[in-house]
């Protein structure tokens, strides 16, 4: 890796995200940039334009923040941590997307709260909605995840849907850089299909160090969470599957589903 972005609200449940993207940073020997987006509404109201803040007051506001979460982190860490401050005026998943290809960055990281619970959930929503407009890899990170680096990572797999062969490779050498051991865990059927799937899967994990278990059922979430926290591991890898809007409004994603829990984050391989 090369470039890691780091996007933030500036919450408290923010902070989590925002060390283990210096750590991953520092592991992987890259560049962090930390990214905030601000948006200006026009007041409607004269009396109250007396009192709104200017577009240039926010950034202003906004790139303050953003050095005193930068000083902040190589205070923690080490003043060697290479790190570049951005920020853009716009919507999130819009400017974001935009900071991401101009970077070529190689992982975004968003943690899955805010402060409050309505906060929490629309940031929350905004950083499982970059699965569906990142071309990055995203970590998501929870307020309680405890990390100092990832040892032990659980590999998700559905066999009852295809199998992304590019998208795993780029997992693999995620990987690599992470120096992480793999449990590669995969819920399917009894099938030819599943058989073959799995040979690609070990083959391509050849030079990662890794366990294997298959098992059956079709609950996947509650499958992986569960053998997750049994195994101690200290971040689940995922492959989002495409959906169409009427399934992302009224079922969502595995993924998404995943990155509401406490503890572990998310790393969505895209």
């Amino acid at each position: 890796m090369k470039t890691i972005v780091f996007a933030t609200d500036f919450s408290r449940g923010s902070r989590k995200a925002a060390q283990v993207a210096a750590q991953t940073a520092l592991k992987a020997n890259a560049k962090l940039v930390l990214f905030h987006a601000y948006r200006y509404v026009m007041p409607y109201d004269s009396e109250m334009s007396m009192l709104a803040v200017s577009p240039k007051e926010l950034e202003k506001h906004s790139i303050y923040m953003l050095k005193r979460l930068q000083k902040r982190l190589e205070k923690k860490y080490t003043t060697a941590l290479n790190t570049e401050i951005i920020v853009e005026e716009g919507l999130v998943v819009d400017t974001l997307s935009q900071v991401i290809e101009k970077t070529n960055a190689d992982l975004l990281v968003m943690g899955t709260v805010g402060d409050s619970l309505l906060g929490g959930r629309f940031f929350g929503s905004l950083a499982t909605s970059m699965i569906h407009h990142s071309n990055a890899p995203i970590l998501l990170v929870p307020p309680k995840a405890k990390y100092s680096s990832f040892n032990n990572a659980v590999l998700g797999l559905d066999f009852r849907f295809d199998l992304d062969e590019v998208l795993l490779e780029k997992a693999v050498f995620l990987l690599r850089d992470l120096d992480s051991v793999v449990n590669l865990y995969t819920l399917t059927d009894e099938s030819e299909f599943a058989k073959a799937a799995s040979l690609k899967v070990r083959q391509l994990l050849k030079n990662v160090p890794h366990t294997y278990t298959i098992v059956e059922g079709d609950n996947f979430v509650k499958s992986v969470l569960s053998f997750a926290n049994t195994n101690h591991a200290d971040l689940i890898i995922t492959f989002p599957r495409k959906h169409n809007l009427l399934e992302r409004i009224f079922v969502g994603s595995n993924t998404e589903r995943l990155a509401f829990n406490d503890e572990i984050p998310i790393l969505s391989i895209l």
